[in-house]
């Protein structure tokens, strides 16, 4: 076939054109986002118990739902919050899911939990299992008043649906939804003291507002004929009927209507669980997020089409306003990346031009644009999106596809320059060549083979670079040898200059090759000196997981104490902004209160569902230098000026979601034992260096009203306890027990008693009670008293949990800060009673657990290794010496990152995996001329000089690529791509100039007699010849005299 091939130029041709333009179609298709999207592997169960404090929901409803969703075996993890009147379960399923795995699973907890209703207490509403918080939004916009006058919140809800509903519509939607949007309800506030003078409570009149509510079928007509169906009017259709409906018939024969002992009026709710806050003033927020398997450009652009649309159809006080465009981000990082390829190819062509000559450098030029367009196609097969890490693939493999090509083209040249036809020359370097580059290829695929194979978001978040790569260098073998090697034999003159010469470099290069074989073992275990100095040197480097986004935008909390109403959190947000407004780089200023916002960023959690003591911003500035540098002034500014909030400032970090930078957790029984050992370990960790603030899940209780009922009062008053609750209940919380229908819109009814809520604690005691025996006050039959009840009960995995959260400074590195807390916790000689345990969580679990994933598959790569290489040696020995320079080449990228003072991170270790690859590679390359020359094995120390010298043109063109190509990673700034890049490069070129002397030194050891007096000799390392013995002598005088 590779005959055939080489005489028919048209096959080579067709081949170049059929790569060329399956990369092209696949440009045009692949899907764009700025980062990779990763399984949702998290839900929330959320069930709410209106009235039951923390305790209650602990017992009746998060126990029984964990108990049930743990029985499923592809869950891990199982975490529960219960707070007085909702329960949150989180549910983890396991790293090995993938893709629409989940979406089964999601449907099997469904079922599960449906069929464990009767399990949970009369009152509590359905469980909703919420899982679509796992991905952040694509656009997000909202509606604003622009009006005079006071904001219509209703208006805004209503133009708000609309807009969601036409984005439901749009091609590509996964999902629209709302925030800060207000809660419409027909407000039914009964007087309850007029209300108890007739003998009726407000679950009465909520019974009988149901039973005037006559919107259901009275049942159908059928005769021979046709058939009718029948129903009765009189629903709820309008205000005004609901303010006519009658409730009892007087005693003069009229009749008593709602309007009568009731104030009737639509609008939000007494206490809303949330607010948007836009630029301001209030607003509703419109999330929508786009498939994965769409261009973001293009649904960007069809969407912000559609609002356009929508906001002909607005009045001019509605307007609508962009907070978040993923779009704008994702063109600015691809461009720059693909900035970055353009700037690589022309460094290499550079490069190429000067070391190989013009036509050389032509032909090895081409295959750069070829195996691109083979690795698209490769990524539009696999169903790999264009992003920032497949597109850093692409850059990452720039300078090493070219390594196959440059030895393919100096081989041919060698051809031709011997005598061969152009055709030979390319069959002859085909036949010598394709094993041991196939050999190459595949060492170099296998040492990122664990990227490919590690479990989780932190695999399927750098795994497609590991892909990019792997197609790059698949496809550089099959161009190299199928395109390239004809395309170089039949345009490579006999006559053609290899680059530039420099006969100078070249014999100082021979004569210290040649001082080194004089002394080989000293050499080797001198060259082994700096791998062990990076070994050593790494432990002084502080960890860092994933380092923080370059991103022009600013993750802001805000916390008060437990207990706080929604309002006066509101308030808080207003007088925080003031300060946060006054400084210049701020471009907008949008707040959340009583749950998260909309996540604009991957990893961001959104968890705090009916918290109104919790408000979160999300702030845009003008670049990324102005966030990091913010952050850390607002952090000091805003603690200073309001010690009462707990205030957290933060940069948007790479990597796995996490509540806190540093995270300890506690396990055991007894709340207060929990709650003692958490304040213990936040005053440790408070007074720890860089430690800005500290959270404490157990920390926090509030006021709880109880009332001490005597029964025996009750009785007479021919009333229970369950009735009393109910009834005060529905007086202060309100009951829906009907609706109305406003055209399309069904708005629910919610009676419940004037004034009740706002009431104080005495004044709750005249509360007027429409008993059997007549109205009697509150006190009559109760006592109240004010006592503290638990705010929060956290459990993981059937244990209940303090989860101790630490907040750190700006630019602080977790694992630092963590080394500190847990030599402070050692010199307090704190300690976990028996049947409790402390674990750490946050960045360094996660970071263990994915160094973990990642090093699980290493056992098996290694093995694949070893038979790679001793397939393509045939020989223990060499393929024992490759793996020793793979070793040695770690230390060296480890003794880069420690010159460039990086923090050793996830990025960093990737960077070692492609590194060692990459030094096997020269490895392999020398060690295959040197076993191609029979005078080098023997020991000819002149033909291993010379050997080693005719490798170190291509070894030194692939690593002066190689590094180019990493160039623009290095050189783009920021935490996330240096490190990584700086391993490979500066690792690259102190490991092949190691390779250089090491491997030619080694090499010779294990060919020499004197290292191998132990084994028995061949014979034909006895029975050399004359002549060979001769020509040792006299190369031996020559490099001595070299050196």
């Amino acid at each position: 076939m590779s005959q055939n091939l080489l005489n028919n130029p048209r096959m080579v041709a067709l081949a170049f054109a059929l790569i060329l333009v399956a990369g092209l179609a696949a440009i045009g298709s692949l899907p764009r986002m700025e980062d990779p999207q990763m399984t949702n592997r998290h839900a929330l169960v959320i069930t709410a118990f209106p009235g039951a404090s923390a305790e209650r929901i602990e017992t009746l409803v998060s126990e029984p739902l964990e108990d049930v969703i743990r029985r499923i075996p592809e869950v891990i993890h199982v975490t529960s919050h219960s707070s007085s009147g909702v329960s949150i379960v989180v549910v983890q399923l396991k790293d090995e899911i993938y893709g629409d795995e989940n979406v089964v699973l999601w449907a099997e907890i469904r079922d599960k939990i449906e069929q464990s209703r009767h399990l949970l207490p009369a009152g509590a509403s359905a469980p909703v299992v919420d899982t679509e918080r796992g991905h952040a939004f694509t656009w997000i916009g909202a509606l604003v008043w622009q009006g005079e006058g006071e904001v219509d919140e209703l208006r805004l809800g209503r133009y708000a649906e609309e807009l969601a509903s036409r984005l439901r519509g749009l091609s590509g939607t996964d999902l629209v939804k709302l925030y800060g949007a207000p809660a419409e309800e027909v407000q039914v506030k009964v007087d309850v003291v007029k209300a108890a003078a007739v003998g009726l409570d407000v679950p009465q009149i909520a019974a009988l507002l149901s039973n005037s509510d006559a919107k259901t079928a009275a049942g159908e007509l059928s005769n021979a004929t046709q058939r009718l169906s029948l129903e009765l009017e009189g629903g709820f259709d309008e205000l005004e009927r609901v303010r006519r409906t009658p409730l009892l018939t007087l005693a003069n024969g009229g009749s008593l209507q709602l309007q009568d002992i009731a104030e009737i009026y639509r609008g939000e709710p007494d206490s809303p669980s949330e607010f948007a806050i836009i630029g301001g003033q209030r607003g509703v927020a419109v999330g929508s997020r786009m498939l994965s398997d769409r261009r973001g450009d293009h649904w960007t652009e069809r969407l912000q089409q559609e609002v356009a649309e929508f906001k002909k159809t607005l009045p001019e006080e509605v307007g609508v306003q962009e907070l978040f465009v993923q779009e704008r981000y994702n063109d600015v990082r691809l461009s720059e990346l693909v900035s970055n390829i353009l700037l690589g190819f022309i460094f290499i062509f550079i490069i190429l031009l000067y070391t190989l000559g013009l036509r050389s450098a032509v032909i090895v030029a081409v295959s750069l644009p070829l195996t691109m367009m083979f690795s698209l196609a490769c990524m539009r097969f696999f169903d790999l999106p264009i992003h920032q890490m497949s597109v850093t693939g692409l850059i990452v493999a720039l300078g090493i596809m070219v390594d196959n090509a440059i030895v393919v083209v100096d081989t041919v040249m060698r051809n031709r320059r011997n005598g061969y036809s152009p055709v030979a020359a390319s069959a002859k370097a085909l036949r010598h060549l394709w094993i041991p580059l196939l050999g190459s290829t595949l060492t170099t695929i296998l040492t990122f083979m664990p990227i490919v194979l590690m479990a989780g978001p932190a695999g399927e978040f750098i795994g497609p670079l590991a892909y990019a790569v792997i197609f790059s260098l698949a496809g550089s073998w099959l161009i190299s040898l199928l395109i390239i090697a004809p395309i170089a034999g039949r345009w490579l003159d006999k006559k053609q200059r290899s680059g530039t010469s420099h006969p100078k470099l070249d014999n100082y290069f021979r004569s210290i090759l040649g001082w080194v074989l004089l002394r080989p073992r000293r050499v080797m275990l001198l060259a082994s000196i700096l791998p062990l100095c990076g070994f050593f040197l790494i432990s002084t480097l502080p960890e860092q997981f994933f380092p923080p986004s370059d991103r022009d935008m600013i993750n802001f909390e805000l916390f008060l104490p437990a207990g706080t109403s929604i309002h006066r959190t509101l308030e808080a947000t207003e007088e925080v902004s003031t300060l946060i407004n006054a400084h210049p780089e701020v471009r907008a200023l949008n707040w959340f209160v009583g749950q998260n916002g909309p996540s604009f960023y991957y990893n961001l959690k959104d968890s705090r569902d009916g918290s109104s003591n919790y408000a979160q911003a999300m702030i845009t500035v003008v670049d990324f230098k102005a966030a990091n540098r913010l952050v850390g002034e607002l952090q000091s500014e805003l603690d200073a000026a309001f010690p009462d909030y707990q205030i957290v400032v933060q940069r948007l970090a790479q990597g796995p979601p996490s509540n806190a930078p540093v995270e300890l957790r506690l396990y055991g029984n007894d709340i207060a034992q929990l709650k003692r050992l958490g304040d213990q370990l936040r005053r440790i960790a408070l007074e720890t260096e860089d430690v800005i603030h500290t959270r404490d899940s157990l920390a926090e209780v509030v006021p709880k009203v109880w009332l001490d009922i005597d029964e025996s009062e009750a009785q007479r008053s021919k009333v229970g306890l369950k009735d009393l609750s109910r009834l005060l209940a529905a007086s202060v919380d309100g009951v829906v027990s009907s609706s109305l229908l406003d055209r399309t819109e069904q708005i629910p009814i919610r009676v419940s008693g004037a004034q009740v809520k706002q009431l104080s604690v005495d004044m709750l005691m005249s509360f007027p009670l429409a008993l059997p025996t007549g109205p009697r006050p509150l006190s009559a039959l109760a006592d109240v008293s004010l006592r503290p009840a638990q705010a929060k009960i956290s459990r993981r995995d059937g244990m209940r949990m303090n989860t101790v959260e630490v907040y750190i400074g700006n630019g602080v590195l977790p694992a630092v800060v963590l080394n500190r807390i847990k030599a402070n916790i050692e010199n307090e000689g704190f300690v976990v009673p028996d049947g409790y345990k402390l674990e750490v969580g946050g960045e360094a679990e996660e970071r263990n657990n994915t160094v973990g994933k990642l090093l699980g598959s290493v056992g098996i790569i290694l093995v694949l290794l070893v038979v790679t290489v001793v397939m393509a040696f045939d020989s223990f020995r060499l393929s024992a010496l490759v793996f020793i320079v793979a070793i040695q080449s770690a230390g060296m990228g480890m003794l880069s990152l420690w010159l460039a003072q990086f923090p050793f991170g996830f990025t960093a270790i990737i960077g070692l995996m492609g590194l060692m690859g990459l030094a096997v590679n020269a490895a392999i390359v020398i060690l295959t001329e040197l076993k191609a020359s029979p005078l080098a094995m023997s020991g000819n120390r002149v033909e291993i000089v010379e050997t080693v010298a005719i490798c170190t043109k291509h070894i030194s063109s692939t690593t002066i690529t190689t590094v180019v190509g990493l160039l623009p990673l290095i050189l783009s700034g920021g935490g996330f791509w240096p490190p990584f890049a700086i391993v490979l490069a500066g690792g690259t070129v102190l490991t092949t100039i190691l390779s250089l002397f090491f491997v030619p030194a080694a090499f010779l050891v294990l060919r020499r007699p004197y290292f191998l007096k132990y084994f028995p000799k061949s014979k034909s390392d006895n029975e050399q010849s004359d002549d060979l013995l001769a020509a040792q002598t006299t190369v031996s005088k020559q490099v001595s005299d070299l050196a």
